[in-house]
């Protein structure tokens, strides 16, 4: 298995991937000084030495699927097919397992833009139905925009949830936790989970709750409530607003801001729901301690393809299933905000 990185740089920002997984191993963003810095948690060391990636449960930056999350009861029904696998989460399937896309060699590209990373994975390999040809476009322009842009297609009727799992820390310093980063999140509603952090199918209203970020608020701030306990933290599923209860549409979902070097970030997705994470299991690995990441993973609702009454991820053989997520850097220095660059 041979690992490589692959860099591309616009203007003052840059970002790295590798073909293991495509997993993202640096995004290089100025801060309010025009200190340049690495605002991701990386995998390191992967490329002498691949085990780094694939004996890990830590999935830094890496490009997961065909199910990012948890499937309950490591097992789904589509038509009339029963499909388990074995459980890497207690009783329950956690990113598709040891034998997910995000173990195994991808194509990569060179684009005007970035990168074009590309797969084709067979039921035999990694266990879902039928065969899958994934695609994911990584581009970053000068005003600090990257664009992740997911296509796939397959030969059967097949669940298909994929995410990026970066964890982000605009400090610049992975020796820094994550707690003091300011949040503003919409999302009115989140995902009621069971021990096993499986949805229950029911949703919880985020108002005046530890999930409630709907004006701007320190990650940290009620990290220790008790509705949280059961995670030890922030590793729920949040449900984006949108206008007329709609589950898809391009919108903004978070603004996260750093006071100390003047980072900001803005995800914009077409997604249902994103996952928030607030590192909770990071031992040291990689250097990189508890609660020193976040991410923001969008998605489809956890276990959905074993909740009906959840928007559907199935993609059908003959249909182009296609997914676009955004995070817009900028800083909060004077004329760095140029929104208008998403159009």
């Amino acid at each position: 298995m041979e690992v490589k990185e692959y860099t591309f740089k616009a203007g003052s920002y840059s970002f790295s991937l590798l073909n293991l997984g495509c997993a993202i191993t640096s995004i290089c963003v100025p801060d309010r000084n025009g200190k340049t810095e690495n605002i991701t948690l990386p995998f390191i060391g992967a490329v002498e030495n691949p085990d780094v990636i694939l004996k890990s449960t830590m999935y830094y930056g890496l490009t997961v699927g065909r199910f990012a999350n948890r499937i309950g009861g490591a097992s789904f029904k589509v038509g009339d097919k029963k499909v388990v696998f074995e459980k890497n989460d207690g009783p329950n399937l956690l990113h598709s397992g040891t034998k997910g896309i995000w173990a195994r060699i991808w194509n990569v590209k060179h684009t005007e833009d970035g990168f074009l990373c590309s797969i084709k994975v067979s039921e035999k390999e990694d266990g879902f139905p039928g065969d899958a040809d994934i695609r994911v476009r990584f581009s970053l322009s000068d005003d600090g925009v990257f664009r992740i842009h997911y296509s796939i297609s397959c030969s059967e009727s097949c669940p298909m949830n994929l995410t990026n799992h970066t964890y982000f820390n605009l400090t610049g310093d992975n020796k820094k936790d994550v707690l003091s980063h300011v949040f503003e999140i919409e999302s009115s509603k989140t995902l009621e989970v069971d021990n096993g952090l499986i949805p229950t199918g029911k949703m919880i209203e985020t108002k005046n709750t530890a999930w409630d970020f709907s004006k701007p608020k320190a990650l940290g701030k009620d990290i220790e409530k008790s509705e949280l306990k059961g995670a030890n933290g922030y590793d729920h599923c949040l449900i984006i607003d949108r206008p007329n209860g709609e589950n898809f549409g391009f919108k903004r979902f978070v603004k996260v801001y750093e006071p100390e070097s003047g980072r900001i970030l803005v995800g914009y997705t077409d997604l249902p729901a994103f996952h928030l994470y607030s590192g909770n299991f990071l031992t040291g690995e990689c250097g990189h301690n508890f609660r020193h990441g976040f991410c923001l993973e969008t998605e489809f609702y956890p276990d959905c393809v074993n909740h009906p009454e959840f928007p559907s991820c199935i993609v059908n053989p003959g249909e182009l299933f296609e997914s676009t997520t955004v995070y817009h850097f900028y800083t909060d220095a004077p004329g760095s905000d140029k929104s208008e660059v998403l159009g």
